[in-house]
């Protein structure tokens, strides 16, 4: 609850910078043009560049401001609808490596269920946009794993393959307030056909959520699970509208551990089991191509 806290007091600060603040200090209106030009050029699959301004805690109101304009100017022109949007690791990639570095540590089912779970990504990525892309096309974070899974199938099946990403690039020459170098030929997965690049990977992540007509979340780390309980906090505590949320993959294999996490807070009665009963479990692409459709009424 308290990134979604942290953007929207960034979206009520962007607005302020728009039309003035409203505070017992009288403050000026600040006149500010939002220009979401890209430069082709540039990265010829990127409809939105925002600069690259630092880490969150320094990024300014401007640049904030086009990251909350321009990605809805963009999805109202084109993807009215919203988008399925699909979350996942970017570590987990075609094919894995069965042992951690030094040869240690080797585990083959565990190579072959996340080989697996690239497969599934791609493939309802590719199902979905051939038989619905046209009204709500794939998303992703536009980043390598399962991620480019998600890209990748929507982009073999000859529809949109849309990614909202932010800065990732690390460099030698970083400092703490800017540990990125901040190139956006860097940003996004050649699979992408449509990347929006933001400055703030806050108003990134608010965003994806915003803009989703459904979200299927597929395993990952940290990045994975921030996004997976903000997703979740967002939708139970009523703070958007209600869309189909699918975390794929076999359950006792990838959640296991995510189901003990809520059953720890059903037991300790700071969640209730009925808040998070929206959750839905898909074992492979096919049952979820067919729950999925079913719940938005595509069939």
């Amino acid at each position: 609850m308290e990134s979604l806290a942290r953007t929207w007091l960034a979206a009520l600060a962007a607005v302020a910078v728009l039309t003035g603040c409203a505070t017992s200090v009288p403050t000026p209106p600040t006149a500010l043009r939002l220009d979401c030009a890209t430069s082709k050029a540039q990265v010829p699959n990127a409809v939105y560049i925002g600069r690259y301004a630092g880490v969150e805690n320094v990024i300014p109101l401007n640049e904030m401001a086009h990251d909350l304009h321009c990605p809805d100017a963009f999805k109202a022109a084109n993807f009215p609808q919203g988008y399925v949007t699909i979350y996942g690791s970017s570590r987990i990639r075609e094919n894995n490596a069965a042992c951690g570095p030094g040869g240690v540590d080797c585990n083959e089912a565990l190579k072959a269920a996340n080989d697996l779970l690239y497969a599934q990504v791609r493939k309802f990525a590719f199902a979905w946009t051939r038989r619905h892309g046209g009204r709500l096309p794939i998303m992703s974070g536009a980043g390598p794993g399962l991620m480019e899974a998600a890209n990748r199938g929507a982009k073999e099946a000859g529809g949109a393959s849309i990614g909202y990403t932010t800065y990732y690039d690390r460099t030698a020459a970083g400092s703490p307030a800017r540990p990125y170098g901040g190139d956006p030929r860097l940003a996004l997965s050649p699979y992408v056909t449509h990347g929006l690049i933001f400055s703030s990977v806050a108003l990134r992540e608010h965003a994806m959520i915003k803009h989703s007509a459904a979200m299927v979340v597929a395993p990952g780390g940290t990045g994975t699970e921030w996004e997976l309980f903000q997703i979740i906090e967002t939708l139970k505590s009523s703070q958007l509208a209600k869309v189909p949320v699918y975390l794929l993959g076999n359950r006792s294999v990838h959640w296991r551990s995510f189901e003990a996490r809520l059953q720890d807070m059903v037991d300790r009665r700071t969640v209730g089991k009925d808040e998070v009963a929206f959750v839905k479990f898909a074992e492979n692409d096919e049952e979820l191509m067919k729950r999925l459709a079913a719940d938005l009424g595509l069939d």
